[in-house]
């Protein structure tokens, strides 16, 4: 189940032109890297954008689930 980017995203950055701020927004949420990949959809289908499967990348490499054991 997709979650809402709506409640997660600060409003301010719920446009188009904010895609850099979304990205690392959402990379610095602990949060795993499917619950991050779904944030990130729904943001750009929200604004109405068409994101690249790098874009997605950006947020899914940094998941809590993809995180090695701390030392």
């Amino acid at each position: 189940m997709a979650i809402s980017p709506t409640g997660i995203i600060p409003e301010q950055l719920m446009y188009p032109n904010r895609l850099a701020d979304v990205l690392d927004y959402i990379s610095h949420l602990v949060a795993d890297s499917d619950q991050k990949v779904d944030l990130l959809r729904g943001w750009a289908q929200t604004v109405g954008v068409k994101l690249s499967a790098s874009q997605f990348n950006t947020v899914r490499y940094t998941g809590t689930d993809r995180l090695g054991p701390l030392p």
